[in-house]
């Protein structure tokens, strides 16, 4: 067992160590929480409903609330491969940390032109709900009783709420002392982005043992804008019984908007089959 955890860790963390160094001083921790249903309607056919809370900024400030329902349908079944369908959909609130821009004029001297620090912009804290609609489509591969492998590819549609905040501007006087200028209303017009996702996942059965390890990789590709998103997970599922099962992982994640903060999370998850 501590040789099979060792292999999917390592797995999950190799291909992307030269990222955690790139990252690292923008990486922020928080922890993610999460409560699912689920219910078979007929055969091959399920839906569920799920709700979850997330932190950030080292779990100080709350990153996001969210509810969600999905539905599941598959559409090929044998003993060793089977291909599913589903459909989800989000509504998230999400907290956007307050921000301190620091601000410079630029000077001529006899060296060329140099930046000479002039104040700074703090923006406030605000929230900024959206909602989220996605696609997938499942392949799964079990060659045995064991191994599990899985590629998911999901189109994922997200529309951002407007929202507004305040922006107070900061400047030095003619003594070099700081002083509030003046303070602002900025903004965010609502707007539309489309990404894909491509998900693979490696799980183990573990006889007679409620563990069942897994990692995972995913990548974001934006559709109708440019962005790069990358997810690293490792973890297990925690099986008490056929209806009641517990999550827990590892993430690192990292991408070039505004979606997410790049860094660590450690989840924490309950499902219930009726």
């Amino acid at each position: 067992m501590k040789r099979l955890l060792t292999v999917l860790l390592t797995t999950a963390i190799l291909p992307f160590s030269n990222t955690l160094a790139l990252h690292a001083q923008d990486d922020t921790f928080g922890l993610d929480f999460s409560l699912s249903a689920e219910k078979k309607i007929k055969r091959g056919l399920d839906f569920s409903v799920e709700g979850g809370v997330r932190t950030q900024d080292d779990t100080r400030k709350i990153d996001r609330w969210t509810v969600g329902a999905a539905l599941g349908m598959k559409l090929y079944n044998s003993a060793t491969f089977d291909v599913k369908a589903g459909a989800k959909w989000e509504y998230l609130w999400v907290n956007n940390l307050a921000e301190t821009t620091l601000k410079y004029d630029q000077i001529y001297t006899e060296n060329g032109f140099v930046d000479v620090e002039k104040g700074y912009n703090e923006k406030a804290a605000y929230w900024r709900n959206r909602h989220r609609s996605s696609l997938s489509l499942a392949a799964n591969f079990s060659p045995n009783k064991r191994w599990d492998f899985t590629l998911k590819e999901i189109v994922q549609y997200t529309h951002f709420c407007e929202a507004s905040t305040t922006v107070d501007k900061y400047r030095l006087n003619d003594d070099e002392d700081i002083y509030l200028k003046e303070t602002s209303t900025k903004d965010y017009r609502p707007k539309d982005r489309f990404i894909l996702r491509s998900r693979f996942t490696t799980q183990y059965n573990t006889r007679h043992c409620p563990f069942d390890p897994y990692a995972s990789v995913e990548y974001g590709c934006g559709l109708n804008y440019t962005t790069n998103k990358w997810k690293y997970t490792a973890g297990t599922d925690i099986k008490l019984n056929k209806q009641h099962k517990f999550t827990l992982f590892y993430r690192y994640q990292t991408e070039d908007d505004d979606d997410e903060p790049n860094g660590h999370l450690i989840g924490a998850g309950y499902s219930f089959k009726f």
